[in-house]
């Protein structure tokens, strides 16, 4: 298996939007637990790893740079989609411990997700404070870092160049150290804990000739999506001793993997729902799909589209709005007015799915949410706005016009609010596609794993299959999986990928000779 991570992100977007968030590095230097740390630096990159079950690269003869022993996955339940949560990170960092079967005081490194911001930064070590207890550790005795010191928040690809950096130092039996680190913050109160920032490279000594390096990496993203992994060297398997990882081969998920575990649960669909184009619920759309003849007509493109000769051709079953009342969800009002409609209209149908289930209990620390989607094209608007000062001032010259500096700065107001509203931070926050999936795990209290997956028109089925592989494993005990795309963007039909054709009729005829797009 290949695995990674990639953030190559329009980097205009990513400081206005970490502006409005107020997390931007002034001084333009990252400095994770440092008493002057003021902010992130964004970074760019890709890091990806070469995965075997461990018996099949031994068999195969191949360099291990280390052996993956839990990880742990889990959504915030509590706080806002902005402020990271300790109880959400604990679960997830408390579930790769109990796959591992380790204790925290056996691990020699913490990779952190620290940024380098004054609200995340303290937050992340009470975390670890309160997984390490307060009993059973010595001051100091384990190093902390974040690779954000080193390469900035390569955001998507952040869990990726933590964990590059604990296999390289594994690797080279160095602890390596965090950069622009000089003093600790004093809110995080270092000195009475199981940490140190460690400001220099050192050796990277066992506790004795049979014990393995280990060490964690944490990824605590907006949305209080949370990732915990454990990671530690390999040992022959004459060399380790009993309370370490043993080799997968006896491993029950590793077995479930191979197909040597026996027959696989079955897995029930206990409620559904459903919003097509203009059929909001189940009984729309069974009429739809089972009676026979489409009943919900086409919306043509004068309804929705203007200024564009080209897409005029093209009616579809595009969906008519997404809305809710301010009193429908958990949501402040102007975080609601301001979510893209993508993530309202997944929400929307996800709660009527829920109310479908009729569950009598509703295990929310035991439940995920996997939610299939593409990119909302909404997100671009922000660019647009940002570039109509050049457009704007092209087209009056190609206009020929002569205006005043008032007369140019009004028609400019009046171009960028034609094109959308201006970036805000919930509008930053709301372009972010994981946070699809963090608005129904808040609204349900959903405390495990919650994410998006993103692979076109394989998006849906393959979040049902994440859903349903954690099910099996015994993971969760319940998921909502489901799927949103609005596709039907003027963008999106103008430009069609792959040299499919799209009709000009909307009668869609699938095995049919006279089919046309």
């Amino acid at each position: 298996m290949l695995t990674g991570g990639l953030s190559r992100p329009e980097c205009l977007y990513t400081q206005m939007g970490f502006s409005q968030l107020r997390a931007l590095s002034a001084s333009g230097r990252p400095a994770p637990f440092d008493e002057a740390a003021d902010g992130l630096v964004v970074g760019e990159g890709a890091g990806i790893f070469v995965l075997k079950r461990l018996d099949d690269a031994l068999r195969a003869g191949d360099r291990v740079y280390g052996v993956i022993a839990g990880i742990g996955l889990s959504n915030d339940v509590g706080g806002s989609l902005l402020a990271p949560n300790t109880p959400g990170q604990l679960r997830a960092m408390r579930a790769a411990y109990a796959e591992a079967g380790w204790s925290p005081a056996q691990v020699d490194l913490v990779e952190c997700h620290s940024p380098g911001t004054p609200t995340g930064d303290p937050v992340e070590v009470a975390s670890l404070k309160a997984l390490w207890g307060e009993r059973g550790w010595t001051a100091g005795q384990c190093p902390i870092g974040s690779v954000k010191s080193n390469v900035g928040h390569l955001l998507t690809a952040a869990g990726a160049a933590g964990l590059t950096k604990i296999l390289l130092g594994m690797q080279r039996r160095v602890l390596p150290p965090s950069a622009n680190f000089l003093r600790s913050s004093p809110s995080l109160g270092l000195e009475e804990s199981p940490f140190r920032v460690a400001a220099a490279a050192e050796p990277w000594k066992t506790r004795d000739s049979k014990t393995p390096r280990r060490a964690a990496a944490s990824a605590f993203g907006f949305g209080g999506i949370n990732a915990h992994v454990l990671v530690e060297e390999y040992q022959p398997a004459s060399s380790r001793r009993k309370g370490q990882v043993p080799v997968p081969s006896g491993d029950r998920r590793t077995a479930l993997a191979s197909g040597d575990g026996g027959p696989l649960p079955a897995v029930a669909i206990v409620g559904m729902d459903a919003t097509v184009g203009a059929c909001r619920g189940l009984r729309p759309f069974q009429e739809q799909v089972l009676g026979g003849r489409a009943r919900a007509r086409l919306t043509t493109p004068e309804e929705r589209w203007w200024g564009s000769p080209d897409a005029a051709r093209f009616p579809g079953h595009y969906v008519p709005e997404a809305s809710a009342a301010a009193q429908d969800y958990r949501i402040p009002p102007k975080e609601l007015e301001e979510m893209l409609p993508q993530q309202l209209l997944m929400l929307d149908t996800a709660a009527r799915a829920v109310k479908d289930a009729a569950l009598k209990s509703f295990p929310g620390e035991s439940a995920g949410v996997f939610i299939g989607l593409g990119l909302d094209l909404n997100t671009t608007n922000f660019h647009l706005r940002w570039s109509m000062a050049e457009t704007g001032r092209r087209w009056a010259e190609e206009q020929g016009w002569d205006d005043s500096p008032e007369e140019e700065s009004r028609r400019l107001a009046r171009l960028r609010q034609a094109v959308g509203p201006a970036l805000t931070a919930n509008r930053t926050m709301g372009a972010l596609g994981g946070i699809v999936a963090s608005r129904i795990a808040r609204e349900f209290h959903v405390g495990g794993p919650s994410l998006a997956v993103s692979g076109e028109e394989n998006s849906g089925l393959r979040a049902l299959e994440a859903a349903v592989r954690a099910l099996q494993r015994g993971e969760l005990e319940t998921a909502i999986a489901g799927a949103v795309d609005l596709c039907g963007d003027l963008r999106a039909v103008l430009c069609v990928p792959g040299g499919r054709r799209l009709s000009e009729t909307g009668g869609t005829r699938p095995f049919d000779p006279a089919a046309e797009g």
